[in-house]
């Protein structure tokens, strides 16, 4: 294999990127034994054809938009030590603002129904899983997004700014050190914001293969998220760490 040609490099790193690797251009250089301009020159060009997201020091992998929730709740459970690591955080928290998406919606089996309790969500599916399990619930209204199964828009907005809550939970469709929390979807992105900025605290829980990915919608930054629970190792979260956060590794 000749790494002298600019094409054979950048189908490695490409494919690399496609598995969910982060490309560090210092390393890469070193072990294809070039220069560190050419491994640059190879992330420009990798982002020029929407295989990579340029980031200081290398490239990360380009997050695709997922799929209708719907659909996804149809693609397997979430792991169970990452949701018993999220009720942990919890606690006893009486009032809950839980986000959708399959990951929150895993939570709700596990939740214990404390006397009290109350979860406010913008999410039908998570109201009707907590009526299941004997939890209070209150739906916050408005125009449902297909994406995330959620509402959001201006009433939705309007509604959750009229909330109080002692933690908001947040799914992600991608987290960056640099990027912060971002989604696929823009009106989700900002009733993501919304629910943070009507916490006291903010969890973000996701799965590994989420970390160092880029999602279309910049939500917030990593310094605002109080704690991010995840399956991915210490390697993959270091820079998260050191960006403001604390994380919960399950």
């Amino acid at each position: 294999m000749n790494l002298n040609i600019p094409d054979t490099r950048q189908r490695i790193l490409a494919q690399r990127l496609a598995d969910g690797m982060q490309v560090v251009a210092t390393d890469v250089a070193a072990e294809f034994d070039v220069s560190l301009d050419t491994i640059r020159r190879d992330i420009l060009a990798l982002e020029a054809n929407g295989k990579a997201h340029r980031v200081r020091g290398g490239a990360v992998p380009v997050a695709r938009p997922a799929g209708p929730l719907h659909s996804r709740l149809l693609g397997g459970a979430v792991k169970t030590d990452l949701i018993r690591a999220a009720i942990d955080q919890i606690g006893d928290a009486q009032t809950l603002l839980l986000d959708g998406g399959s990951t929150t919606l895993s939570l709700i089996p596990m939740l214990p129904a404390l006397p009290g309790r109350l979860v406010i969500t913008p999410s039908p599916w998570i109201a009707i899983a907590c009526q299941e399990h004997n939890i209070e619930v209150f739906l916050l209204g408005g125009k449902l997004s297909a994406q995330g199964g959620i509402a959001v828009g201006d009433v939705a907005l309007g509604k959750v700014a009229k909330i109080a809550a002692d933690i908001a939970v947040l799914g992600a469709c991608g987290v960056d050190a640099e990027f912060g929390l971002s989604a696929d979807d823009y009106d989700e992105a900002q009733m993501k914001q919304g629910m943070h900025d009507a916490a006291v605290r903010t969890f973000v829980v996701t799965s590994s293969e989420k970390i160092g990915r880029r999602a279309r919608h910049h939500t917030l930054p990593i310094r605002e998220i109080d704690v991010l629970i995840t399956d991915a190792d210490q390697g993959a979260t270091t820079q998260l760490a050191n960006a403001g956060t604390t994380i919960i590794t399950a």
